[in-house]
């Protein structure tokens, strides 16, 4: 929340969306992930009395997970696209893959413990968008790794 206000009342230059942006989308799946974990519980006082509030509350968390994903992507495309910024590899690119397959991971949870096919499938997609991304993140790495010592 801090960030979004802070991009709200301060503005954001290409260079300063980075990666690590993405990172407040993987806070809000890890908590969607123990939300799911505590909805799967089996019966208990706590469990019952709190099941109602976690269930809808882990289902906001991925919605907004689920909304920022076209944010994130489309501020790369204002970022590398539309004023140019190089895209080049930075150890910040990692930042991008933790969230996208924490996201994978709590829609697979999500989608399995409130039997919810379509987020579950949304999930199995995912983590293959994330394999590609630590795919191209790696490269990059090792591009950057070879540049540096043919140097």
């Amino acid at each position: 929340m801090l960030v979004l206000l802070r991009v709200v009342h301060f503005g954001l230059t290409p260079q300063q969306f980075e990666p690590h942006y993405w990172v407040a989308m993987g806070a809000m799946a890890i908590a969607v992930v123990a939300g799911s974990n505590i909805v799967a519980i089996d019966s208990t006082p706590m469990v019952d009395a709190t099941r109602g509030l976690i269930g809808g509350t882990i289902a906001v968390f991925w919605t907004f997970c689920l909304w920022l994903i076209p944010m994130l992507i489309g501020g790369g495309v204002w970022r590398h696209v539309v004023h140019r910024v190089p895209l080049t590899y930075m150890p910040t690119l990692w930042s991008m893959v933790f969230p996208i397959g924490m996201f994978a991971v709590a829609s697979i949870q999500l989608g399995r413990v409130d039997a919810l096919p379509i987020v579950e499938n949304i999930g199995t997609v995912t983590i293959y968008i994330a394999l590609m991304v630590w795919t191209l993140v790696f490269i990059a790495m090792l591009r950057g790794m070879v540049r540096v010592l043919w140097r």
